[in-house]
């Protein structure tokens, strides 16, 4: 009789979890995740296409002006002497400034063509 009681409570159980266990399993959790702009400082020399970002201390160029894009704590050694004066400060959302060079143009090239007619330097 043990036996049968045990085999009916041990029925009972299982049915019992049979129908928790799909409620469980049907729960469905939605995370959504709200990614933040953070601005950038750079400082732009736009006669060279060249930024700097000081706070990475990181300089983005192109090559002979038309080429890829390249970067480094470092300039090439015939570039370093076109960013000693006349850079134009700006924030841009971007970990690459490249990525925003055509808005920069826009928005930038009469400012910066202003500046090197006044001898201004912007640092």
């Amino acid at each position: 009789m043990n036996i049968h009681r045990n085999v009916i409570a041990a029925t009972a159980l299982a049915i019992g979890f049979a129908g928790v266990v799909p409620a469980i399993a049907e729960t469905d959790t939605t995370v959504t995740t709200v990614q933040k702009t953070t601005n950038r400082h750079y400082v732009y020399f736009g006669d060279h296409q060249i930024y700097f970002a000081p706070e990475s201390k990181t300089y983005y160029w192109q090559v002979n002006n038309t080429g890829p894009w390249q970067s480094g704590t470092t300039l090439p050694v015939e570039s370093q002497t076109f960013v000693r004066t006349g850079g134009v400060e700006m924030d841009l959302d971007t970990d690459q400034p490249y990525e925003r060079n055509e808005w920069v143009l826009a928005h930038y090239k009469h400012m910066h063509d202003r500046d090197d007619q006044q001898g201004h330097d912007q640092h």
